[in-house]
């Protein structure tokens, strides 16, 4: 009797972690993005320095 007990309770309700962590992982991926917009202007803008640079000595 008292197995029968065990298996008629219902799963745990998870979803509230779920969307959490999705969030998580989303906030993480979009500051990540973000970041290599950043990294890549400055990138550019010092390629571009450089250049500059590069032609006024010639």
């Amino acid at each position: 009797m008292l197995f029968f007990i065990y298996l008629q309770q219902a799963p745990a309700e998870t979803t509230k972690y779920m969307i959490a962590g999705y969030a998580v992982i989303f906030m993480i991926i979009f500051l990540y993005l973000v970041s290599m917009y950043i990294r890549f202007r400055n990138m550019k803008r010092a390629y571009k320095m450089f250049m500059d640079l590069d032609t006024d000595t010639e």
